[in-house]
């Protein structure tokens, strides 16, 4: 009944894995990406926007 779509749903589920262990390996491996991405973080965090 559902066709394709539980399969379309595991590869998005795949898909985006693999998309946050590459920024997780570029945020950890660049001092600077880190620290932008950190603040960008916190100024959400805080209601403040950049």
């Amino acid at each position: 009944m559902l066709g394709d779509f539980p399969k379309a749903i595991d590869d998005a589920i795949l898909d985006s894995n693999a998309a946050q262990q590459d920024q997780m390996l570029q945020l950890l491996s660049d001092p600077a990406k880190a620290q932008a991405f950190s603040r960008i973080v916190l100024a959400l965090l805080c209601g403040e926007a950049e």
